[in-house]
């Protein structure tokens, strides 16, 4: 990934304009969908939501390293799909904050999948 990083950061200088960097990611994938032995029950919605909704304060402050090490810190029990190309765009950034316009989850009887939307200026 550094290679590409590097290649990014040299084409957006050379481009010399502002440019929109768009990472379209998925985040939690739980349930017996995605390999889990277990339905999801509402216990564990509201515990996936609070995981989520902590990792994305690390995506909000656009800090690539705090994201990864929510991710990693269980190991990744909630399959996050976007984990690439959220860490990419977070490390792509030159600083600044995000919002959080939107986070909502996806539930049916054999998973949960989860999303949301974050806007940097």
């Amino acid at each position: 990934m550094p290679r590409f990083l590097e290649a990014l950061d040299a084409t957006i200088a050379a481009s010399g304009r502002r440019v929109a960097l768009v990472a379209g990611a998925d985040l939690a994938h739980v349930g017996p969908r995605f390999g889990d032995p277990e339905p999801v029950s509402a216990a564990d919605l509201e515990r996936i939501g609070r995981e989520d909704r902590e990792m994305l304060a690390a995506v909000e402050a656009a800090d690539a390293g705090a994201f990864f090490e929510s991710v990693a810190r269980d190991d990744d029990r909630r399959r996050i799909c976007g984990l690439s190309p959220i860490y990419a765009l977070l490390r792509a950034l030159d600083g600044g904050r995000g919002v959080l316009r939107r986070y909502a989850q996806w539930p049916d009887p054999q998973g949960v999948v989860t999303f949301a939307s974050v806007i940097f200026e």
